[in-house]
């Protein structure tokens, strides 16, 4: 998990034991890891991305970026950055260090996946829940949020699980436009959101620097 304010990226066992797996980075933000088992982290106020490999050894894969927040694995193996300031999703090949803008026009975008069919949402702290598709047509799904969050997940193939930081919920929307609470009565402010090798949801939240596990798909 991402411990902001401490300048460290921390490993959580499943019964609570905490270890630091990172360390002496600004700000981390977004993590993701790829097929090798590398850990990735964006770091918001260096405007790096850091990699962490098997072996524990550390290194920058990208430097200047702009205040980068979530991060995902695209299908084609490149890492999608959410690149706040600037207001764009940039690809980035992770060993070469190439990048490309494959979304611009965003509003202080923070969280970004790839889905199924190649589309790539990102949800955004200007209000939005913004999905691109691979033809550059966009469809706004954010009508139902107070501000969307860094966390975002895909939920099948015509759904997306995000934080709705200005309303401390996590919601389901689906491209045809409906959409739900699916997670709430947390404390503290929600804005981290992952998923457990067994499904369940991982939601973290700001100021309590608590992390909740919540059974999904809810039966």
């Amino acid at each position: 998990m991402s411990n902001w304010s401490g300048g460290t990226v921390e490993r959580v066992q499943a019964d609570g034991r905490r270890s630091v797996f990172l360390d002496n980075i600004v700000s981390p933000a977004g993590i993701a890891t790829d097929a090798t088992g590398a850990v990735f982290v964006s770091s918001y106020s260096g405007d790096i991305i850091v990699r962490v490999g098997p072996d524990g050894k550390r290194k920058t894969v990208a430097d200047g970026l702009a205040t980068p927040t979530g991060i995902a694995f695209a299908r084609d193996g490149r890492l999608l950055v959410a690149n706040r300031s600037s207001g764009e999703i940039v690809a980035l090949d992770t060993k070469t260090g190439y990048r490309t803008v494959v979304a611009r026009g965003l509003s202080l975008p923070v969280g970004v996946v790839e889905m199924p069919d190649g589309s790539i949402v990102s949800s955004q702290y200007g209000g939005r829940v913004t999905r691109i598709l691979s033809d550059g047509m966009v469809q706004e799904l954010g009508q139902s949020f107070n501000r969307p969050g860094v966390g975002i997940l895909a939920d099948g193939d015509d759904a997306v699980l995000v934080i709705d930081n200005g309303a401390s919920v996590v919601r389901r929307v689906s491209f045809d436009g409906q959409s739900s609470v699916v997670v709430d009565g947390l404390s503290g402010s929600a804005v981290a959101l992952g998923r457990a090798a067994n499904g369940d949801l991982l939601v973290g939240t700001w100021g309590s620097g608590n992390i909740y596990r919540v059974a999904w798909p809810k039966s």
